[in-house]
């Protein structure tokens, strides 16, 4: 609170925060950058008290039947949310941590793209830039390895990482349960939809006789970990309440998503570290051996969604 405050009720803080976030997406993600937007800073009107953007008109993140009555699928929205915040988390490393549903809107994005179900594609639209965190390299770097191993089962990376956080030796199997909202053999089970949050009431009464059964445990845990990390939970919990009102449940393609961006983050971060000559060929064969596993996600994937439009 004592760090953060501050910068909250300093208005041109909020305003460079909100411009180098689309500087971000420009330069280091210029595949999504013309689908998440923040309202322009009339700087010449604006001072530390005052703010004053362009205003923006837009259904709210949760309203699915307004989204819809845009002739937007809510599932886009989902894995347009979750691909934005990933590209903030694991390459960005400046990272919106208010992403409620109050400060995300929606609109039909401007050009007037269309998808190929015939719907409008989305735009998302990011308020309220008082509160962000930058991640350094390697906690960035540590954070995005472990949520590839997270989405991959890899029982080693994920405790390999939780300990270069800081979890420890002795809590690591806690915080994948924390990030995740399951229980360790569900975490590593190697099933494709193993982090899958299905948001059914054994599911709930599950999880709330863990918080309760591991309360001092979660209480150390919170202690150890960098404040930044905190921060990544919180956004975390934010967004998986967004997808759960847009999808009734987490789904699928959210984590492959994350898998992919995360993935993707740690190769580059190993591209940059080793630029010997003779270190290269191990880099690229990760990332081919990266390549070749997404793809296999990513059929199992349509599979998946082709069989239950058939069901459907």
């Amino acid at each position: 609170m004592s760090e953060s405050l501050p910068k909250e009720l300093d208005f041109l803080v909020e305003a460079k925060n909100s411009e180098k976030c689309v500087d971000n997406f420009r330069k280091l993600s210029p595949h999504i950058s013309d689908y998440v937007y923040a309202p322009k800073v009339h700087w010449n009107l604006s001072t530390s008290k005052l703010l004053i953007m362009e205003f923006m008109d837009g259904a709210q993140v949760n309203d699915v039947k307004t989204i819809q009555s845009l002739g937007i699928r809510p599932y886009e929205v989902a894995t347009l949310v979750s691909q934005a915040f990933a590209e903030m988390m694991f390459k960005h490393g400046f990272v919106h941590c208010d992403p409620h549903a109050a400060n995300l809107l929606v609109r039909p994005l401007p050009s007037g793209k269309w998808s190929i179900t015939g719907k409008k594609k989305p735009q998302l639209i990011l308020l309220d830039h008082g509160l962000y965190k930058e991640l350094d390299f390697n906690t960035r770097f540590n954070y995005a390895a472990l949520w590839k191993g997270l989405v991959f089962a890899d029982a080693n990376a994920i405790k390999e990482n939780s300990v270069k956080l800081g979890a420890g030796e002795d809590l690591y199997v806690l915080f994948a349960g924390i990030l995740t909202m399951k229980p360790w053999n569900r975490v590593i089970n190697s099933s494709m939809d193993h982090l899958v949050l299905k948001g059914n009431d054994s599911e709930r009464s599950e999880l709330q006789m863990y918080a309760s059964q591991y309360f001092s445990q979660i209480s150390e845990l919170l202690r150890r970990l960098p404040r930044v990390i905190l921060l990544m939970l919180k956004t975390n919990d934010c967004l998986r309440a967004v997808n759960n009102c847009l999808m009734q449940g987490s789904s699928l393609e959210t984590f492959f998503i994350i898998g992919k961006v995360s993935s993707e983050a740690v190769i580059e971060a190993k591209k940059s570290q080793r630029k010997s000559f003779l270190s290269r060929p191990g880099v690229w064969l990760e990332k081919l051996s990266l390549e070749v596993r997404l793809v296999g996600m990513q059929i199992a994937l349509w599979l998946l969604q082709f069989r239950k439009a058939l069901m459907g």
